[in-house]
C-alpha cells in the first residue's frame, strides 16, 4: 500500500483551540487517527498558525500553545504519534512536524527561531495573508512590499539551520527575493494554480518553474476557493476532486511529476470539496487522478513520496540526517 503525507493541515491548531481529540472517530475533525492509518498516513506537516489579532509576546506565546497540543497529543499516544523529521525504515508511528504558518511567533526576534527549531519546527511559512515582520501577505493591497531586514536575515538563518522555507501566501516582490538569496530547496506547502484559479493566493506559472528548478516542492490544496474560480459565488456548483486534480495535473505538467503532492490544508477551512469531505474520501481524490492519466508510479509520488523526499533533502539535520524522532519536551503553556 502506497504512503500518503500531507504538507500542510490545521488539525492541531483546531484541536489546541477547540478541545477536539483527533484520536477519536467522532470528532468533527477532517483528520483524525482512524483516517491516517486507513491513508496508510506516514507524515503530517502541523499547521502553527497565528491569526493576525496576535502580535509580539502574544503571537510567542500562542504558537507555543500550539506546539503543547502536539506534544501533549505525542506523550499520550507514543504508539501513533511522534514529532521528528522523516519516517525512513519507521513505518509507525505517523510522523508529525511542527510548521509555523506565518513568522508572526518570532516577533522580530532571530533569537527566537532556535527556541522553536528545538520544539521540532522545520519549516516557515514566512507570511499569511497580512503584513508581518517579514513581507506583506498575499491580502495586502497592491503596492506589496518586498522583505523587511529582518525578513532576509530570518532566511539567511532558517538555510543555516536547514529549515524549509515556505513560500505559501508570499506574493511578488517578496517571492523573487527569496528566490534569489536561498541555496536550500523551498516550497510552497499548500496552493492552487494561478493559471486555473487567477487569485493572488495561488502560485502562478513563473512561481512553480522557480520552485521545481531549485529541487522544491508544491503542495496542492484541497480548500475550494483555490481550486474553483468563484466557488463560493451564488449558482456556482460545488468544487470536486476532479478540479483538485486539474491543479495537480497543471503542476506536474509545469514542474514535473517529482516536485508535486499535496498539503491539503485539512481543518483550516469548513467547506469543504463536494467529494473530499474529510481525509476518509482520498479514494475519491485518486480516482480523478486516475482518470486523468496518472498511473502507479506517478500516484505513489504524488500521494506522499515527493513530499517525503522533499522533506530529507531540505530539512537535513546540520550534524547528521533527517530521521529520528525528538524527545517531548516540557512545553510552554499559554497563561
Amino acid at each position: 500500500m502506497r504512503l500518503y503525507a500531507d504538507a500542510h493541515a490545521d488539525t492541531f491548531y483546531e484541536a489546541a483551540l477547540q478541545g477536539h481529540d483527533p484520536a477519536r472517530d467522532d470528532s468533527p475533525l477532517h483528520i483524525n487517527l482512524a483516517r491516517m492509518r486507513a491513508a496508510n498516513q506516514r507524515i503530517q506537516v502541523c499547521s502553527v498558525f497565528t491569526p493576525a489579532r496576535y502580535c509580539g509576546n502574544e503571537a510567542t506565546a500562542f504558537a507555543h500553545r500550539i506546539i503543547d497540543c502536539i506534544d501533549a497529543n505525542v506523550s499520550a499516544r507514543p504508539d501513533a504519534f511522534a514529532v521528528g523529521e522523516s519516517p525512513r525504515g519507521q513505518p509507525s508511528p505517523i510522523v508529525l512536524i511542527p510548521w509555523l504558518e506565518g513568522a508572526s511567533p518570532l516577533a522580530g526576534d532571530l533569537a527566537l527561531i532556535d527556541a522553536f527549531y528545538a520544539r521540532g519546527v522545520r519549516g516557515i511559512g514566512l507570511t499569511h495573508n497580512h503584513r508581518n515582520e517579514v513581507a506583506d501577505g498575499c491580502g495586502c493591497a497592491e503596492p506589496r512590499n518586498g522583505l523587511t531586514r529582518f525578513g532576509r536575515a530570518l532566511v539567511e538563518r532558517m538555510e543555516e539551520l536547514h529549515m524549509a522555507v515556505d513560500c505559501a501566501h508570499l506574493p511578488q516582490p517578496a517571492f523573487g527575493e527569496v528566490m534569489a538569496m536561498i541555496k536550500r530547496p523551498p516550497c510552497i506547502s499548500h496552493t492552487g494554480c494561478r493559471a486555473l484559479v487567477p487569485i493572488t493566493r495561488n502560485a502562478d506559472d513563473e512561481m512553480l518553474r522557480a520552485i521545481a528548478q531549485r529541487d522544491g516542492f508544491i503542495g496542492i490544496d484541497f480548500y475550494p476557493g483555490h481550486v474553483l474560480e468563484h466557488a463560493f459565488a451564488q449558482g456556482v456548483r460545488r468544487a470536486t476532486c476532479d478540479d483538485i486534480a486539474a491543479h495537480v495535473m497543471h503542476a506536474v505538467n509545469v514542474c514535473g511529476i517529482e516536485h508535486v503532492g499535496f498539503g491539503s490544508d485539512f481543518d483550516g477551512f469548513a467547506d469543504t470539496c463536494e467529494n473530499l469531505r474529510h481525509l476518509g474520501d482520498l479514494p475519491n481524490l485518486e480516482r480523478a487522478l486516475r482518470a486523468r492519466g496518472l498511473n502507479e508510479a506517478a500516484l505513489e509520488r504524488v500521494f506522499g513520496l515527493n513530499l517525503l523526499e522533499y522533506l530529507e533533502r531540505a530539512i537535513q539535520s546540520p550534524g547528521g540526517h533527517a530521521g529520528g524522532a525528538r524527545p517531548v519536551s516540557a512545553g510552554h503553556a499559554l497563561s
